[in-house]
């Protein structure tokens, strides 16, 4: 029974865009939230949306994230009177997992007009539907299943805890800047390798910077979006990774804006930073980049992973090597890469390092990068 209700589900998930009316209202703006959402402590890769001031969630993905918490619960569409019907103390299927991977793109939110119920019981919670999906207000969510939230609106952290009932106060974000900490980049993609490497990241609550080669993004859109979503950075590497020292002014100046272009387009975000292939700078990459109000990303620490194509060398050659506040430099366009990567993370984690972006690097720091300017790591540039 509990194995139908699960593909039942999950069926209706996916179709849930062509099931739900939207409201008679007219729409309001829903912007992507910048918002990281934690859950006991460990970050969840929620996706969530600012509407008029207030964060809004997929309620399937905060049953996901609760599985295996004392607030677990299941979920069920009733599509003929449209309504949600939540059964607690009941625990969502890990088929259910595969449901976080659906992405929503909208830029525009309505009114969803949809019954609640808990446990038969009709509840209030706010509702909007976005390109098909339903968000709900995670205030509302914590007040109905009983769990606590704490809200801290300077770094802009949700942290959902399990094991209160619902509350608010405030908390700080998990990022120390007294300890060490390390920032993963990897460059040349997304491909199809990028997936398992933010499967590692989200499994263990960590972020890297991806330098994106633009041609390579629509394409890879969905893959784009997920590590966006999940707080990672997405970075500028050029159009078509060609050696910028070898083209003109123009030729430079083309292959970042257009590459800038493709990651706002899809990420809503322009990026903050570049590194320019293989590391080749000359006096028309940093006029360009200045022009372009983005500081040059090179690296401290090279495994040449791209060389060696050896999951076992990689791993060991950082694990050697690395030290407080280094630049890592990977390459997410071979599987030995992916396979280094997972065993990375928890290792780098384990021995004390925190894994933030770039841009978190340099802001925990203390530095502030000069567009133009290249930088090395958390403490050094030229």
């Amino acid at each position: 029974m509990a194995k139908r209700l699960t593909a039942f589900l999950l069926c209706l998930y996916l179709i849930l865009g062509t099931t739900l009316p939207a409201g008679a209202q007219e729409p309001v703006d829903a912007l992507r939230s910048n918002t990281t959402i934690t859950v006991n402590g460990t970050r969840s890769p929620l996706r969530a949306y600012d509407i008029s001031g207030r964060v809004y969630v997929d309620i399937f993905e905060i049953a996901i994230a609760l599985s295996g918490t004392e607030n677990q619960f299941a979920l069920m569409w009733r599509d003929r009177n449209t309504s949600l019907h939540i059964i607690s103390d009941v625990p969502l299927s890990a088929i259910g997992f595969n449901m976080s991977r659906r992405i929503a793109n909208a830029a525009t939110a309505t009114p969803a007009d949809i019954n609640v119920l808990l446990d038969g019981d009709e509840v209030s919670i706010s509702a909007y539907s976005i390109t098909g999906e339903v968000y709900f207000n995670i205030r509302d969510i914590a007040a109905v299943l009983d769990f606590s939230i704490d809200w801290d609106t300077a770094e802009g952290v949700f942290g959902i805890n399990t094991s209160q009932s619902f509350s608010e106060s405030v908390v700080t974000r998990g990022i120390d800047p007294s300890k060490p900490m390390i920032a993963l980049t990897f460059d040349d993609g997304p491909s199809i390798y990028t997936p398992p490497i933010l499967d590692a990241l989200e499994q263990y609550g960590a972020v890297a910077t991806f330098y994106v080669t633009g041609n390579r993004v629509q394409r890879n859109r969905d893959i784009v979006i997920r590590a966006f979503e999940m707080g990672n950075e997405i970075a500028n590497h050029s159009w078509s990774h060609r050696m910028l020292t070898r083209l003109s002014e123009e030729r430079v100046r083309q292959e970042m804006i257009t590459t800038n272009d493709a990651i706002e387009s899809v990420t809503g975000t322009p990026p903050s930073n570049m590194r320019p292939p293989y590391g080749s700078v000359n006096q028309t990459v940093r006029n360009v980049t200045a022009e372009l109000g983005m500081p040059i990303i090179s690296w401290s620490l090279d495994p040449f992973d791209w060389r060696t194509r050896n999951a076992n060398t990689t791993y060991n050659h950082i694990m050697n090597n690395v030290k407080d506040r280094d630049i890592i430099l990977l390459h997410d366009l071979s599987e030995p890469t992916a396979v280094a990567a997972a065993r990375l993370i928890p290792a780098l984690i384990d021995r004390g390092f925190q894994l933030v972006t770039v841009s978190e690097l340099f802001h925990y720091s203390g530095i502030t990068p000069e567009p133009g300017v290249t930088y090395r790591s958390g403490v050094t540039d030229d």
